[in-house]
């Protein structure tokens, strides 16, 4: 796939939020959490913040964010303001399975045009696998952000 990587100022966002550490995959088992203490009030496309990932286990911090201006109502669920971010953005349509090709391209695209990344890096669910219904793997839309370090 052809990548379109862009350099682009991502606004801030408040998220209810809750922290997950572990096998990435299985975030999906319990982001549901989220969306059910703000009772599915959402103000944008939800996403992981990811602190730490091992690319081989697929093991890691992160935080599991939905954008809502509801206050949460239970456990284990927290509210922040996210700051505005400089950030390297490349969108990627398919199944999650292929997501690497984008990371590929993004490391190919900060090697060539010496941009240092920090930490965390957002993948956003423009459009998934619904409560419900999965929905069908090739037409996801992900976005990857990733923080560029300013100088």
């Amino acid at each position: 796939m052809n990548y379109q990587i862009e350099i682009r100022e991502v606004e801030p966002v408040r998220v209810a939020f809750m922290k997950y550490k572990g096998f990435a995959p299985a975030a999906n088992k319990v982001f549901s959490n989220v969306f059910k203490a703000i009772r599915g009030k959402t103000n944008g496309a939800p996403f992981f913040a990811y602190y730490s990932m091992n690319p081989e286990t697929q093991t890691g911090e992160m935080e599991l964010c939905v954008p809502t201006e509801e206050n949460p109502v239970g456990n284990g669920i927290e509210v922040k303001k996210l700051p505005r971010i400089r950030a390297v953005c490349v969108t990627h349509i398919g199944p999650y399975e292929t997501l690497s090709h984008a990371y590929a391209a993004i490391d190919y695209y900060t090697a060539e045009n010496h941009v240092e990344l920090i930490a965390p890096f957002r993948e956003v669910f423009i459009k998934g696998p619904g409560m419900f219904l999965k929905g069908d793997p090739d037409k996801y839309i992900t976005e990857i952000q990733f923080p560029i370090k300013e100088d």
